[in-house]
């Protein structure tokens, strides 16, 4: 089992995401996400690995983010990072 993902991990973990309109695709971390592009995501990503979760309806805190990300974790959900500044 891998360490406990904590807040600083967050602006570490790239996402791919569909631009607005159809436009060019972009990277965002998952702290720059917003509430809807974090629930969608974590959503498809615990249906992807068969991990049951229940995500929250309206905002979605920082810290709901880490516990969310580190259930998955715990099942054995690999997310991924960039890797830690020296």
């Amino acid at each position: 089992m891998s360490d406990e993902i904590t807040l600083p991990d967050l602006d570490r973990i790239y996402v791919v995401i569909p631009g607005e309109r159809g436009g060019p695709r972009l990277n965002v971390t998952v702290g720059q996400m917003t509430d809807r592009q974090f629930r969608e995501w974590i959503q498809a990503k615990a249906d992807m690995s068969g991990v049951r979760m229940l995500v929250p309806m309206g905002r979605i805190g920082l810290d709901t983010r880490v516990r969310m990300l580190n259930r998955l974790s715990q099942a054995g959900v690999r997310i991924y990072m960039t890797p830690r500044l020296p």
